[in-house]
């Protein structure tokens, strides 16, 4: 998982359900940077250190790597950023294969994803990316995931590496969640019920303004579970001509034959169900 996690509840939220979903093997998170608020990729990896102690036992908890990437946007799509979570890219998606990918679960900037495919071309052909952001198809846009890095997604579309989007406008339509709607979904389900709602609750009340401007008062979008949704087979997509992005954000639409998948739907109550069988099943053990 490539994640900022901590910038508002997301992340956790989405990195709580890897964690308890026993059909996904985690193997590492590597937490990235979100430029446009002055958010670091250290503070990110105290962020996800902290989810993981939350959910797993410790034991468990201590074998997944948590590390810092990138704590800033590529330059230019030419000269990939060094680091630890890049390396750790590298390193994982050597024991994979095109027929059996790694799948890199993006829900931040994609500085880290790209700098690995500058730095080793081939690992295209080992990795999968199902990826939270764009506005919508076909036009593009993004107010926050993309536009912490553009370059970086220049880089993963101007690739051939196998690519899944889920945008803003359908977790839009079927991760929107009202704070009462919220503790009614998940407060019932013990300990990390109460954990995942203290989250949403906490953020809701200390940043009204921003809950507001970007869905509305009271009410907030759980973004990056539409990965988790993806990835568990809970949500649909259909194949699209792959584009280039622009500088401004926005889709060309110049014909390659190559394609990505675009996220339609979710089956939003089928998800939450997942999430709140999960959360009993670990209380129970």
């Amino acid at each position: 998982m490539s994640t900022d996690c901590g910038v508002e509840i997301d992340d956790q939220w989405a990195l709580t359900h890897l964690l308890l979903s026993r059909e996904i093997d985690l193997r590492a998170v590597i937490t990235s940077h979100a430029s446009s608020v002055g958010y670091s990729s250290a503070t990110s990896a105290r962020k996800a250190a902290e989810v993981i102690a939350h959910v797993l036992p410790a034991k468990l908890a201590s074998r997944l790597p948590v590390i810092a990437g990138a704590d800033s946007p590529l330059k230019n799509a030419r000269v990939p950023q060094d680091n630890a979570g890049v390396e750790k890219l590298i390193q994982l998606s050597r024991g994979f294969s095109a027929s059996t990918p790694l799948t890199i679960f993006l829900t931040g900037a994609g500085t880290d994803v790209a700098s690995a495919i500058l730095k080793d071309p081939t690992v295209v052909h080992r990795v999968s990316v199902i990826a939270m952001g764009f506005d919508d198809w076909p036009g593009g846009g993004d107010v926050f995931n993309v536009k912490n890095d553009p370059v970086a997604w220049q880089v993963i579309l101007d690739s051939d590496v196998p690519v899944a989007v889920g945008s803003s406008a359908l977790t839009m339509r079927g991760l929107r969640l009202t704070r009462k709607e919220a503790a009614a979904l998940i407060r019932p389900h013990g300990r990390l019920g109460e954990y995942l709602y203290a989250i949403l609750d906490k953020f809701m009340t200390e940043q009204p303004e921003t809950v507001a401007r970007y869905v509305a008062p009271e009410t907030w979008v759980v973004w990056d579970e539409g990965v988790v949704a993806y990835a568990l087979g809970m949500a649909r997509g259909k194949d699209v001509p792959r584009p280039r992005l622009q500088s401004d954000l926005r889709f060309q639409h110049t014909p390659t034959g190559r394609r990505i998948t675009w996220l339609t739907e979710i089956d939003t109550a089928r998800f939450w169900r997942d999430l709140a069988q999960k959360m009993d099943a670990r209380g129970s053990r």
